[in-house]
């Protein structure tokens, strides 16, 4: 986020992409053989083929294709993927920034009709490799205005949480506190949750917010 800042101070305008059901559409025997162009070791790859031939299948995957969104694997996995298409746009399309982490893709410019053909570039490339972009999640805009990226609302001097998470991280902590007054989860436990929580709205402009979410909940065994 912090370098996507610095690009929307730079360039008025920004391509966000988005990759159509891309942990679903990823080929698994196309990854493990990735895999061995960066590892050699036998015995680690062995134990790679292992994790992804046995993901759960996916309702919405091909046979063969698919790997499960929650695993710490598949993040690597996901993003080793398109390394060579990364390397594609830097090396053919040579924008002035582009980030991507897994299927989060940002290209930025001065120039709105080289973004234009920039989306239209990256569509083929990515459909050759059996790839789709997300037609609701794909737009050219001013940095001015603001996007969605990585779990934020980033604008070239601001960082807001988004607003789904907030909620959802309240509704759960008074959950939390339901069962912490029955009896039937520990303090340390919802300071795990909370922990985890407070790493991620840091990183945004949510001082009040983690203030006004975390006292207005109250920890108490019931009798």
């Amino acid at each position: 986020m912090q370098t996507y800042q610095q690009w929307a101070r730079r360039y008025r305008y920004v391509l966000q992409m988005d990759i159509q059901q891309y942990f679903p559409s990823i080929d698994r025997d196309r990854l493990k053989r990735l895999l061995r162009d960066y590892i050699k070791d036998p015995s680690l790859l062995w134990l790679l083929d292992r994790v992804i031939d046995n993901s759960p299948d996916d309702a919405r995957a091909r046979p063969g294709q698919g790997i499960p969104i929650g695993n710490l694997t598949s993040q690597f996995f996901a993003n080793l993927y398109l390394n060579r298409f990364d390397h594609a746009v830097k090396q053919r399309l040579k924008p002035p920034a582009y980030g991507r982490y897994v299927d989060d893709m940002v290209l930025l410019s001065n120039d709105k009709p080289w973004l234009h053909d920039a989306r239209e570039w990256c569509r083929e490339a990515l459909a050759r490799e059996g790839l789709v972009l997300h037609p609701r999640k794909c737009h050219i805009k001013p940095v001015s205005c603001g996007i969605d990226y990585l779990g934020y609302q980033v604008w070239p001097d601001q960082r807001r949480l988004r607003n789904d998470n907030g909620h959802r991280f309240a509704r759960k902590h008074r959950q939390r506190a339901r069962l912490y007054a029955r009896g039937r989860v520990s303090l340390e436990q919802v300071g795990m949750h909370v922990s985890s929580w407070v790493g991620h709205a840091r990183h945004a402009d949510t001082h009040a917010l983690r203030q006004r979410l975390l006292g207005a909940t109250l920890f108490v065994r019931g009798s």
